[in-house]
């Protein structure tokens, strides 16, 4: 069952990012169709969220979009309402509907972009690091020392790929909200900005500063009641293998490609660079 719907979402996601794609990147996006940018982030969420339950099972997915979908709706209720936490902004029409001034577009896009980093965090089950110490440990010369690695590698296998999704999360922001900016999908109130709060292309640093420290709430609550770092429980084998990267290279390509039409060269190299050495630290902690 979850196999065939997984196989219809993608099916649709394609469809629909190839349309957009070619209407939105060659500016033939009619104002009355501006709707479509909100769905195909919900398109995107949902397509993800079944993929993870298929991959994981349906109390863990269920406990991601809980945990995920209300602490990003919150943390923008704060933006939008009292101008703190991600800065001053105001939302267009182009994620309408708006639920309490915030788009219904967003948990799911908040979703979307943590299951994609959670699906490349790099991640090794420590099933011994979380068991407290046996007798023979603790009276052993070295019971300091053992201590002191287990303690490393439960930190190893539990905050890296928490540190590690949510840099990925704000290099993938790092386009979004400059192109967003510039697509009018929201606007930057500048001149409520702090003096130390610099601007780039309209968007201050800590916007992205907080999106790191809500990326990282997030992923570490989601880490701290997943099973997956005591013991492996995920489906190696499962289908669709694919759809997380599916998901990265869709985004990255629309977004890439209405930064490089709009001038946005800075945020294009950043966002580039930064996933470069976001995977070649993954590939790093994989031999090691």
């Amino acid at each position: 069952m979850v196999n065939r719907w997984l196989i219809r979402l993608t099916a649709l996601y394609v469809l629909w990012f190839l349309c957009g794609y070619v209407l939105v990147s060659g500016g033939f996006l009619p104002g009355w169709l501006t709707w479509v940018n909100g769905f195909y982030l919900i398109l995107g969420g949902v397509t993800a969220l079944t993929w993870y339950t298929r991959k994981y099972g349906s109390r863990q997915a269920a406990i991601l979009f809980v945990v995920c979908s209300s602490i990003s709706y919150a943390a923008e209720w704060i933006g939008v309402h009292t101008r703190r936490w991600f800065g001053a902004y105001d939302y267009g029409s182009a994620f309408a509907p708006l639920v309490f001034g915030v788009p219904l577009a967003i948990p799911f896009a908040w979703c979307m972009l943590l299951i994609i980093a959670k699906a490349f965090a790099p991640a090794s089950p420590a099933a011994d690091a979380w068991r407290g110490l046996s007798l023979a440990e603790k009276l052993a010369p070295n019971a300091r020392a053992i201590k002191q690695a287990r303690a490393r590698k439960k930190r190893r296998s539990f905050w890296l790929p928490a540190i590690w999704a949510a840099s990925m999360v704000t290099a993938i922001d790092l386009l979004l909200d400059p192109v967003a900016v510039k697509q009018r999908y929201w606007t930057w109130v500048q001149k409520e900005a702090a003096t130390w709060n610099l601007m780039f292309d309209a968007v201050p640093l800590s916007n992205y500063v907080c999106w790191w420290l809500t990326a990282l709430l997030i992923m570490n609550i989601i880490n701290y009641l997943h099973d997956e770092y005591m013991v492996r429980r995920g489906n190696r084998e499962a289908f669709g293998e694919f759809i997380p990267l599916l998901l990265l290279l869709t985004l990255e390509s629309l977004f890439l490609t209405l930064a490089v039409k709009s001038g946005l060269w800075w945020a294009a190299a950043s966002n580039v660079g930064l996933l470069a050495l976001l995977f070649l630290w993954r590939r790093k902690e994989a031999f090691s």
